[in-house]
């Protein structure tokens, strides 16, 4: 493959908190990689476990942001954003591993056509055949989800636009995050990808899924999936997305949607799980951090350029086949 131009300096954050082992494998394929213009900036978010001292000494070439604290997914990236050059910016979870030709694939597409604000990799699920994502979707009652989650990775072969790429592995245009604003350091952990997608595609911007950019993700190696991390933090998030980004007219249309995913979403974590405490909690925070929501979605509306028609279109009704087939395998999952 050609480039059109190699002085597009890309530059990739990789977030890590206390997940030491991890960071081999992960440094080592993004630091291969066949575009030759990026830079790797590694955030460290106080960990206790020498992560910092491994990267400084089996890669001097990564620059290192070691924060006093555990600033969760949106803080880490938010520091690392600060100190990037880049034309274009790489978000890569510390439990994924990129094919060598990830960036220089993914890249392309937003090299030919400028109204592309991010693309999306295909997400293999580590040791199998398996998709993790194929980008990422939006369900009419708000809430995103991974593309051909648990397909065979041979399925979702062609390009297509999607809602937005998965945060686990992502590229962005920096024009567009000056423009609409970065991660929300307010999610702290989860969903913070779907809202900067959701405002990317408010704003105008595209979103390109690109299958050929395979990406091996481990998948919830930090928190663990359904711990009460990630129920507490899923959980909140969802409001703010919904509160931030739903146009007012589509809040409406799907309030019946809204409520549907409530309710299952109540039954699968506190009637089978037994999240009561944590789930009420989030509610409860969710509730509380409203009015700033809502403020923040003033500004966002205020920089809407696409119709309700628009973003309808992107969405995926609840009743769909797809989203019928992923509910009924997370409920066989457990």
């Amino acid at each position: 493959m050609s480039w059109i131009k190699t002085n597009s300096l890309v530059s990739i954050i990789v977030v890590n908190w206390n997940r030491r082992e991890l960071l081999r494998d992960c440094l080592c394929a993004l630091s291969c990689q066949s575009y030759p213009d990026y830079e790797i900036i590694f955030v460290d978010n106080g960990s206790s476990d020498n992560s910092v001292a491994l990267v400084k000494e089996d890669f001097p070439r990564v620059q290192i942001v070691a924060l006093a604290e555990n600033k969760g997914f949106t803080g880490g990236n938010s520091a690392g954003l600060k100190v990037a050059g880049g034309e274009f910016i790489a978000l890569v979870n510390n439990d994924a591993r990129t094919e060598r030709e990830w960036l220089e694939r993914l890249l392309q597409p937003m090299l030919d056509d400028p109204g592309i604000g991010s693309c999306a990799p295909k997400l293999v699920i580590e040791g199998t055949c398996t998709i993790d994502s194929a980008g990422s979707g939006l369900t009419s009652g708000g809430v995103g989800f991974n593309r051909g989650l648990k397909s065979n990775r041979d399925c979702f072969s062609l390009p297509e636009r999607v809602f937005g790429p998965c945060g686990a592995a992502a590229l962005y245009r920096a024009t567009m995050l000056r423009e609409i604003g970065f991660l929300d350091e307010t999610f702290f952990l989860y969903d913070e990808d779907t809202d900067l997608g959701f405002r990317a595609q408010l704003a105008g911007w595209k979103c390109m899924y690109v299958p050929s950019a395979v990406v091996y993700h481990k998948g919830n190696a930090t928190t663990g999936r359904l711990s009460d991390t990630h129920v507490y933090y899923h959980t909140r998030n969802l409001e703010f997305v919904w509160l931030k980004n739903m146009p007012l007219g589509l809040m409406v249309r799907f309030a019946h949607h809204k409520l549907i995913q409530e309710i299952g979403s109540f039954c699968y974590l506190c009637l089978r799980h037994r999240k009561w405490l944590i789930y009420f909690r989030a509610k409860w925070d969710a509730l509380k951090m409203a009015p700033l929501m809502w403020c923040k979605r003033q500004e966002i509306q205020s920089k809407r350029r696409v119709s309700n028609r628009y973003i309808k279109s992107m969405m995926t009704p609840i009743f769909s086949r797809q989203l019928i087939r992923l509910k009924i395998q997370q409920f066989l999952w457990g």
